[in-house]
């Protein structure tokens, strides 16, 4: 895990992928050790699986990848914001979301940690997603 200027690295599990209403667009839902990512991403373009452990890099540099095995594409943080969201059990507690557009795929990130503080809006970033040990 590494959170710095302009980088969230992170690992963790492909929770749940899912059909969206959109033909050939599948619903990725990602939970990691600091960050966790929803998002939406053509079938075609999909490198990994439901249970898969992956590497979750979000950066304003182009990170090292290998094509055809790791997921890589760029777009920039169109939002960011903290928010208050109440648990299950009722307690309260602040959440940084940070929104990024992939030429329309949408990725929404969020932590507990201050990641907002680590972009800025309209920012050209990079998501690689590839599979842990491959």
């Amino acid at each position: 895990m590494e959170l710095r200027e302009g980088l969230i690295r992170d690992s963790g599990l492909v929770e749940k992928i899912e059909k969206s209403r959109i033909p050939k667009v599948l619903l990725i839902s990602f939970r990691g050790n600091v960050v966790n990512v929803k998002m939406d991403l053509l079938r075609d373009l999909l490198v990994f699986n439901e249970g898969d452990k992956v590497e979750f890099v979000l950066s304003r540099e182009m990170p090292q990848y290998v094509e055809g095995r790791d997921f890589l594409g760029w777009g920039y943080v169109v939002s960011k914001k903290r928010e208050s969201v109440k648990s299950n059990a009722g307690e309260v507690a602040e959440v940084d979301k940070l929104l990024v557009s992939l030429w329309g795929y949408l990725f929404v990130i969020e932590s507990k940690e201050k990641i907002s503080d680590l972009f800025e809006v309209m920012d050209k970033v990079y998501v690689k997603i590839s599979k842990e040990g491959s």
